[in-house]
């Protein structure tokens, strides 16, 4: 497992802060509220039932969302977990969806477009290992590192730089070919450090610009605030968990 995927796997003992963590409310002074768990089914509602289930799932072995995950990650396994522990089918449906959601996703380096242009690259980072994002961001997190690996690969220490920033945008492996994702990326927004820096106002006001520039078609391109405060929260959390060093 490599780095990046350890640190996302995190202790089932862990669960309850992750949900609470996820369901706080973030309050913005205009007004607006909003919370990171937008997307994830397991709610304020659901915590005691998913807190009840905490022990069980230890009892059986299962210490972390991974194998959490891999126990009903099938119809029947979670049956089988549901049967053993007495876990409600809901509960683990819950736990289903929002540990798929969370632990992030190793996509081949061959399905990022940045890459697919560039056989060469691609030979190079699998001569030395390296075939899907998460173990590129691993095995490149520091300056050093990413210094190491030009020097394996001989290649430009600016070029293996763009390679994994490029992999740590991203690192969660979903969205790969969502459009506002791409205009992030090429308009410069393409850290998550930028991200966890940055205002709505000011990303919003760089992405109108960027698609008046580049003539791109259509005023819905253009994220509402929420969305955009929903992905600086994110940045913050994500940059908590694992941060590559720019």
């Amino acid at each position: 497992m490599s780095r990046i995927s350890k640190a996302y796997d995190l202790s089932v003992a862990q669960l309850m802060s992750f949900y609470q963590r996820l369901n706080r409310p973030i309050t913005y002074p205009d007004g607006m509220t909003t919370t990171l768990g937008i997307i994830y089914w397991g709610r304020d509602e659901h915590l005691e039932a998913i807190e009840s289930a905490l022990p069980r799932l230890l009892e059986c072995g299962l210490a972390r969302f991974s194998t959490v995950l891999e126990a009903i990650r099938t119809p029947g396994g979670s049956k089988k977990l549901a049967g053993r522990t007495g876990i409600s089918p809901a509960v683990l449906r819950i736990l289903k969806h929002d540990l798929e959601m969370w632990l992030p996703q190793a996509v081949p380096l061959s399905q990022l477009e940045w890459l697919q242009s560039r056989p060469e690259l691609l030979d190079a980072l699998s001569r030395v290992g390296l075939d899907d994002q998460l173990a590129v961001i691993s095995a490149g997190q520091s300056p050093e590192q990413r210094r190491t690996l030009a020097q394996r690969m001989d290649l430009d220490p600016v070029t293996v730089d763009e390679i994994v920033r490029l992999c740590d945008y991203y690192r969660t492996g979903k969205n790969l070919d969502h459009i506002r994702a791409k205009i992030y990326y090429a308009m410069g927004l393409d850290t998550w450090q930028k991200w966890a820096e940055g205002t709505s106002e000011g990303i919003i006001a760089r992405f109108t610009q960027y698609i008046q520039e580049n003539r791109l078609e259509g005023e819905r391109l253009v994220p509402w605030p929420k969305e955009v405060r929903n992905g600086i929260e994110w940045a913050k959390l994500h940059l908590e968990i694992f941060t590559v060093e720019w």
